[in-house]
């Protein structure tokens, strides 16, 4: 039975948990910190090492993370805010008072810069009382003239934000086949770009993918082991390129902020929770129709400037649209819907294209192998 006088919670990452993490609490026992789940299945717990490594991370650097080695990879606790990080700090062994410092000091420089940068986004893009209106009354057209203001390398800046939080959270494979085979393809359709692109291949068993502001594009490992060939990959990939290139989620944060920004602006409460949600919507972003439309077009259109068959694509969505009335359809359904019209639309569209098509120099069945 554990104590709960000095017990405080978080949010721990660890091998074999919960991707995104599992709510956890924790605890200093003579000088060592002491983590578990609440979990009667399992009854899991984990002690950490008397110098674990303490920084500033999570979403905005606000939570402070507590990490260490473990069998299988490194475990990382984030403690929650407020009381939970006075418990902590309350317990904590005076060996540790250096870089808990440290750490406070790197979060509170990095909040400084991100009240900045989205206080000067607010002003850009949400000029307090008549931006409201605008934004009520002729929507797409004040976020699309709000979209136009963001320069790239500020885009790119959300973009980092989208990285950070992505590593975070799910395991990324850095080397390997996979991805190789991913930056190949992704670079064969990005010539010329104003984009800082960025290709993750993270190690998650959904049929999903998606792009995030500023040229960050993750696919995880079961699409990739969901696909017949790097044709269909490719056509996966161009659709998110689109979306990128096109800056369908800068425009749908614009669009989905607005009224919550605009209140932060005139109140003057960019707070951390404001920030936070911020992000989460950044990596559960769901396009409207017509998004989805014009990334179909422009990624179709991009494989054929690649000479990479379109039919990829098709082929692709035709599976999605299969599925979509699965009992446990694939989670790019989720925000990026399929329909039997909508793959007969790009049939229809890549049947307009002859080729000459150059196949894709990629063993796919070692790429599929090399996964986890």
């Amino acid at each position: 039975m554990h104590s709960t006088s000095s017990t405080f919670g978080g949010r721990l990452f660890a091998p074999g948990l919960d991707g995104v993490g599992v709510p956890a609490t924790a605890q200093w026992r003579q000088g060592r910190l002491v983590v578990w789940v609440q979990d009667s299945a399992t009854g899991s717990e984990w002690l950490a090492p008397e110098h674990p490594t303490l920084s500033a991370g999570g979403f905005n650097a606000a939570q402070l993370s507590v990490a260490w080695p473990a069998d299988g990879g490194q475990l990382q606790f984030f403690v929650d805010a407020g009381a939970a990080r006075r418990a902590f700090a309350a317990g904590m062994p005076a060996s540790l008072s250096q870089p808990h410092s440290a750490a406070q000091r790197a979060a509170r420089g990095v909040e400084r810069r991100f009240k900045l940068w989205w206080a000067a986004l607010a002003a850009v893009a949400l000029l307090p009382v008549l931006a409201l209106a605008l934004l009520v009354l002729r929507g797409g057209d004040v976020v699309d003239w709000a979209v136009r203001q963001i320069p790239h390398a500020q885009e790119a800046k959300l973009g980092d934000l989208v990285l950070a939080q992505t590593r975070a959270q799910m395991r990324v494979i850095d080397s390997g086949p996979a991805v190789d085979a991913v930056k190949y393809m992704g670079e064969h359709l990005t010539p010329g770009t104003l984009h800082r692109y960025r290709w993750l291949v993270v190690d998650k068993p959904e049929m999903n993918a998606f792009a995030g502001p500023g040229g960050v594009v993750v696919v995880y490992s079961g699409l990739l082991k969901g696909t017949d060939s790097p044709e269909e990959a490719a056509g996966v990939i161009a659709h998110e390129v689109a979306h990128a290139e096109l800056r369908h989620g800068l425009q749908g944060m614009v669009k989905s902020m607005g009224l919550r920004a605009g209140a932060a602006a005139l109140l003057g409460d960019w707070s951390g929770a404001v920030l936070s949600e911020i992000s989460t919507s950044l990596l559960e972003m769901k396009f409207s129709r017509e998004a989805e439309t014009a990334a179909d077009a422009e990624g179709l259109r991009r494989m054929v400037a690649a000479k990479i068959n379109p039919e990829g694509m098709a082929r692709f969505m035709d599976k999605l649209a299969a599925h979509s009335k699965d009992a446990t359809p694939p989670a790019l359904l989720s925000t990026h819907p399929a329909s039997a019209e909508r793959a007969a639309t790009l049939r229809a569209l890549a049947a307009q294209h002859a080729g000459p098509w150059e196949p894709l120099p990629l063993d796919w069945a070692a790429v599929k192998v090399s996964l986890p």
